[in-house]
């Protein structure tokens, strides 16, 4: 073959890849196009979905929402609801119409302060006290609801030796410190 042939081959070249520099640009746009039509709010959300759904099985597998519905457990659930609630009056009385499963009896208050022992309840898990907002009363700020004797300084119990639990009651006083002191509360109790 001749020498001329070998030149003319990248004059060729040169000629081609000019071409397809206009051609290809247009096509590139055109499957852009095309493409973006192709690709729906709808199928970004099926495919979303999908994927969600395949990661869910592969992590937590037979775990199925739709039994999410059905569930009549949480309206059975007997824990669900204090089995125990109570009024107490600042004194310690409890108000027998607010209350279900706790007297008077059931309270004593050792101290001047917001102390109260409770003891003769069936055996409980936990519990819970909300201060009662009385016009006129001092404003209880929080309360604690504690399992056990509360201990004093000098290592003796506060409450009466078959104490179950107790509940302190705490305010503010006139300078800002807090203090313990008497004031209503609502209590519940769970088993």
């Amino acid at each position: 073959m001749s020498k001329s042939y070998y030149r003319s081959k990248p004059a060729a070249m040169v000629v081609t890849v000019i071409a397809l520099s206009f051609v290809l640009p247009d096509s590139a746009v055109a499957e852009t196009d095309t493409v973006a039509r192709a690709i729906t709010s709808a199928s970004v959300k099926r495919i979303a979905r999908n994927v969600a759904n395949q990661e869910i099985n592969k992590r937590a597998p037979g775990l199925s929402v739709g039994s999410a519905v059905s569930a009549q457990s949480a309206n059975t659930a007997s824990s669900a609801n204090p089995v125990l609630f109570a009024r107490v009056a600042a004194d310690g009385t409890v108000d027998p119409a607010n209350s279900q499963g706790v007297t008077s009896g059931n309270v004593t208050k050792p101290l001047s302060g917001g102390l109260y022992c409770f003891s003769g309840l069936p055996a409980i898990k936990g519990g819970q006290i909300t201060p009662e907002i009385v016009a006129g009363l001092l404003q209880i700020e929080f309360g604690q609801l504690g399992f056990g004797n509360l201990t004093g300084p000098s290592g003796s119990g506060l409450c009466p030796p078959a104490t179950q639990f107790f509940v302190t009651t705490v305010s503010r006083n006139a300078s800002g410190a807090l203090s313990f002191s008497p004031g209503p509360f609502f209590l519940h109790l769970y088993q």
